[in-house]
């Protein structure tokens, strides 16, 4: 890892070392602070192989999830969802957490489904509401229940469709691909079924029931002095991390991840697998306002 190198690099702490799981209750140690704006409201330790590329990106090892570019966040990705949850995926592996808190609600591993044969393909997109989300993958839906992370459909993504633009109840509609403007496919969310294809002279109100979606932007900044970087607040910079992913802001709180700036392994190659291992991988939360 010449490039950390180069840059500077030394081990140096940040809010988010500490390896216990970090949390935000009331009455409870870190409390009423932790609920000032620009301090880490929770911190969650993750599991697994979690790798730092050369480009200063994480890849997790263990589920395919992948940085690609500085402009696709790949399989990371987080949306509100359920009451008063943030739901986090990596690709296959699915957490929901508390918002407020930063207690851990559940966890889904999506691999122990044995029908979920489009998992490689990776994960486009969450679309979420207080009961279910729904997981758009390259070439299929997974829709869980918010309340346990339970899977309750599986479908395929039908032949030559391309945006998905609604989800009416059990029924997602999508545009079909090859640049017909105006035409769309409607889909059965429990079979994959294609129920119907329809024009609509005004896509907007095709578009009016999707679910929310992860996508408030987090700006990342870099921090002074070396490689590593931290989320924005509106007047404060959060702390600092290796490979930083803005994923999401949600209510007063900005969404993150990130390897711990003094989590990482020995910088040498390995031949199994690329970058240096990040020992102390975090999904955090800082207060924004």
């Amino acid at each position: 890892m010449v490039h950390l190198q180069e840059a500077g690099y030394e081990p140096t702490a940040s809010d988010i070392s500490p390896r216990e799981h970090l949390l935000c209750t009331p009455g409870g140690e870190r409390a009423p602070d932790c609920a000032d704006q620009g301090q880490v409201r929770w911190s969650l330790p993750l599991e697994g192989e979690y790798r730092l590329t050369g480009n200063l990106a994480l890849h997790h090892l263990d589920t395919g999830a992948l940085l690609r570019d500085a402009y696709s966040y790949s399989a990371f990705k987080a949306v509100d969802a359920g009451e008063g949850g943030v739901f986090y995926a990596e690709n296959s592996l699915l957490r929901m957490v508390d918002a407020d808190t930063g207690e851990l609600l559940w966890t889904t591993d999506l691999r122990e489904n044995p029908g979920l044969d489009f998992l490689h393909s990776g994960l486009w997109s969450l679309h979420a509401d207080d009961d279910r989300i729904v997981l758009r993958f390259e070439d299929g839906f997974v829709q869980v229940d918010a309340e346990d992370g339970s899977v309750s459909s599986v479908a395929p993504r039908a032949e030559c469709s391309a945006d998905l633009m609604a989800i009416h109840g059990n029924e997602v509609v999508l545009e079909r691909c090859g640049g017909d403007e105006g035409s769309y496919l409607a889909l059965d969310l429990s079979t994959g079924r294609v129920l119907r294809e329809f024009r609509e002279a005004d896509p907007e109100e095709v578009a009016g029931d999707l679910l929310r979606t992860g996508s408030s932007w987090v700006r990342v900044s870099d921090v002074e002095g070396g490689p590593a970087t931290a989320v924005e607040t509106d007047d404060y910079l959060g702390p600092a991390g290796l490979g930083t992913i803005g994923l999401n802001r949600i209510g007063d709180i900005a969404v993150a991840l990130a390897c711990a700036p003094d989590g990482l392994g020995p910088l040498r190659s390995e031949p199994h697998a690329p970058g240096v291992a990040c020992l102390e991988p975090r999904l955090y939360a800082v207060t924004t306002g």
